[in-house]
């Protein structure tokens, strides 16, 4: 079994009906607004996913900053409206995570994380800078973000969760919002980069927790690098990627 069943809402026989849909995107939404704790505890995290972590849960992962992006997105698509003030939340979960990361702990350091771990995208602060950003842009925040952009882009894990697959989608999203040459340079280093770091078969060998494999799937392996290497390039990039 991939998932606890007891967890999901069993599929059901009925035709689609698209205002009941909508209705209960609006009590997701309306739960996550009741389930917030307030600027220090945010929201209270699954006990599966608290494994090692202090809580509240800051990450785009399984924290604060990928609730308040969900919100976000659901609302600029006018499927609901948060009562929220999601860039204060958002201001708020990057204060949390500076003060105390999550890859900062005790209990996780006894695991040999990559370095530099609060450059990941999903369990470290680039994520949540990048959402802070979208939320409330500013140039001390773009700053921070390029510059955790940077560091990422020779990371010894070829993956999307740590490793500079993660901050090339950061980079693509940020040129997209800012038009700024800045972050179209830092995508480039990056891509070549993670380019030349293919072994012989075109694959990516991992170092990933202690252990060295090829992964295929899209969080730690070939697929999420691909997709980040390829979506959203202009034709001309495109163009060279394939080549390679």
């Amino acid at each position: 079994m991939l998932y606890r069943p007891e967890d999901f809402e069993p599929l059901i026989d009925e035709p689609w009906d698209a205002e009941r849909i909508r209705a209960g995107i609006r009590e997701i939404v309306a739960d996550a607004d009741a389930s917030f704790r307030g600027p220090k505890l945010l929201w209270r995290a699954d006990e599966w996913d608290r494994w090692r972590a202090t809580s509240p849960l800051k990450t785009l992962y399984c924290g604060a900053s990928g609730v308040v992006w969900a919100l976000d997105e659901l609302r600029r698509r006018y499927h609901a409206e948060t009562a929220l003030d999601l860039a204060d939340v958002a201001l708020r979960t990057l204060e949390r995570q500076r003060s105390r990361p999550e890859s900062g702990t005790k209990a996780m350091s006894a695991i040999p994380l990559p370095e530099p771990r609060e450059s990941s995208l999903l369990c470290g602060e680039a994520g949540v800078l990048l959402v802070a950003y979208r939320l409330a842009p500013s140039d001390v925040l773009a700053d921070a973000l390029l510059e955790r952009v940077r560091a990422n882009a020779s990371n010894a894990v070829w993956e999307l969760m740590w490793g500079s697959p993660g901050t090339l989608v950061a980079a693509r999203l940020m040129h997209g919002w800012t038009g700024d040459a800045r972050w179209e340079a830092a995508w480039d280093g990056s891509a070549r980069a993670l380019l030349d770091a293919r072994d012989a078969d075109g694959l990516w060998a991992q170092q990933l927790y202690g252990h060295t494999e090829h992964i295929l799937g899209p969080a730690h392996g070939f697929v999420g690098n691909v997709l980040a290497l390829c979506q959203g390039l202009d034709a001309s990039r495109r163009a060279v990627l394939e080549q390679d």
